[in-house]
C-alpha cells in the first residue's frame, strides 16, 4: 500500500491534467494511463477494501453517498450490503 500511495502521489501521476484529445494509433507508454481522477479512484478503492476487509466487488458496490465526510480528517462508510450475509444481500 506504501508503495502504491508513494507512486500514485508524484506529480506526473496524482496532477489531473487537461484533456488533450490524440490518436490511438501514437504509440504510448504502456505506464501513462488514466490520470489523476483515475488513480485518486483506484487509491481510494484500494485503501478502503485494505481497511475495511472488503473484496473488490464489494468496494465497487459502493457509491457516493454511502460515504459520509464527518471532519476533515474523518468518514463514515456505510455498506450497502452486510459483511456477513452469505448471499452478499441486506
Amino acid at each position: 500500500m506504501e508503495k502504491l500511495y508513494d507512486f500514485n502521489h508524484q506529480p506526473e501521476n496524482w496532477d489531473v491534467k487537461d484533456y488533450a484529445a490524440g490518436s490511438r494509433a501514437q504509440k504510448q507508454n504502456i505506464d501513462d494511463w488514466g490520470g489523476g481522477r483515475a488513480r485518486r479512484l483506484l487509491q481510494a478503492a484500494y485503501t478502503i477494501a485494505f481497511l475495511c476487509l472488503l473484496r473488490f466487488d464489494e468496494v465497487l458496490k459502493i457509491q457516493a453517498h454511502d460515504i459520509r465526510v464527518l471532519s476533515a480528517t474523518s468518514y463514515e462508510l456505510t455498506l450497502p450490503f452486510r459483511k456477513t450475509e452469505q448471499s452478499g444481500g441486506k
